[in-house]
């Protein structure tokens, strides 16, 4: 969960750094530079994605790709601008997978029957916990990049702060 609110925490600070795309493990990033790519220019180009994927990433179109794709995500969780809500927590998504489901603060701690929530699987490898997918579903790298459902991820209510 901590990769997760630190990623939100830069995703909102001045300028999206280097950090945001860090974060996210290898499959995730290069299904959003695949993605990125078809956007822009319609073609499949393998050697620039595997440029752009990487977390190091020194192309030339990389600033363009992450600006790109931090005004999208800052769109999609504007909600949770101002901090998040714990929805749901320790839902396994697989062997060394877990979501995180993060909801606006404007239901504090009270509990509800339905909320918006936004999923997060995070992934344990051997340098800690990354981002492996912004939603229910593993990306899956390809031209067009696609995603998998993992079957039995379900999110149930629960009072909000509440494991």
């Amino acid at each position: 969960m901590d990769s997760v609110k630190s990623w939100l925490a830069d995703l909102f600070g001045e300028e999206p750094g280097r950090s945001l795309w860090t974060v996210l493990d290898g499959p995730l990033r290069l299904a959003l530079a695949q993605g990125w790519i078809l956007g822009t220019s319609g073609s499949r180009a393998d050697d620039l994605a595997e440029e752009l994927a990487a977390a190091d990433s020194s192309h030339r179109r990389f600033p363009a790709m992450l600006a790109a794709l931090a005004d999208h995500w800052r769109r999609v969780y504007a909600d949770l601008r101002d901090g998040a809500g714990v929805v749901n927590l320790n839902l396994l998504a697989g062997a060394d997978m877990e979501a995180v489901v993060l909801t606006g603060q404007e239901y504090g701690d009270q509990v509800v029957r339905q909320v918006v929530g936004h999923v997060f699987i995070t992934r344990l490898d051997g340098d800690g916990w990354h981002i492996a997918a912004l939603s229910r579903k593993l990306p899956i790298p390809g031209w067009p990049p696609t995603e998998q459902e993992i079957s039995g991820l379900e999110v149930t209510s629960r009072p909000l702060g509440h494991a």
